[in-house]
């Protein structure tokens, strides 16, 4: 699929600029200097699109492509909080069965680890839900639940970052059949200033 090829591809970018360590050489541009992983701090707003790959108990996986916006606020190099909100692109149906997430919503306590002045990596843990329609048993449910995942930043100047992700949304029951809906995105963050 196109996704898992384009997140295959930024995965292999991202451990590329993880090892560089060219831009450490620079004078002036470490941590606690402007635009270091380290010094990314203040508030941000992003993008992100996907696939969320949703798997119940007896029924083919089915995966919807996602987009989502992120609204956050990075307090210092280490810690920060993030909302979104998202929904699905298309359905993901496999076998006569389909699944949709109408609204994806969640919130995250936004650990990072600066690794150098390009990249960062990050873990988030918080609270996240999915109202969701399908066209069988329980047709649309809500399902709210803890939800973690990890990450990787890679600063692109301009107050820009690409993240690469992925997360355990959330996971429940539809009528006595556990599921679990884990998300696999590609994002972009903009720092405000």
């Amino acid at each position: 699929m196109l996704v898992q090829k384009i997140l295959v591809g930024m995965s292999l970018a991202v451990m590329a600029a993880a090892g560089s360590t060219a831009a450490l050489a620079q004078p002036r541009y470490g941590y606690g200097y402007g635009g270091a992983a380290g010094s990314d701090f203040g508030p941000y707003l992003g993008v992100s699109a996907g696939q969320l790959l949703y798997k119940e108990d007896g029924l083919p996986q089915m995966s919807p492509t996602i987009a989502l916006f992120h609204l956050g606020q990075q307090f210092n190099p280490y810690l920060g909080v993030e909302g979104r909100i998202g929904t699905s692109v298309n359905g993901g149906r496999d076998f006569g069965y389909h699944v949709d997430a109408q609204v994806i919503y969640a919130g995250y306590i936004r650990g990072t680890l600066p690794i150098n002045p390009l990249f960062s990596a990050y873990g988030i843990l918080g609270l996240g839900g999915t109202q969701w329609h399908r066209n069988y048993d329980e047709h649309d449910s809500n399902n709210v639940g803890v939800s973690f995942g990890v990450g990787g930043q890679f600063n692109v100047g301009g107050n820009a970052a690409l993240t690469l992700e992925w997360t355990r949304l959330n996971s429940g029951t539809n009528v006595g059949y556990g599921f679990t809906a884990d998300q696999f995105t590609f994002g972009v963050n903009w720092r405000f200033f």
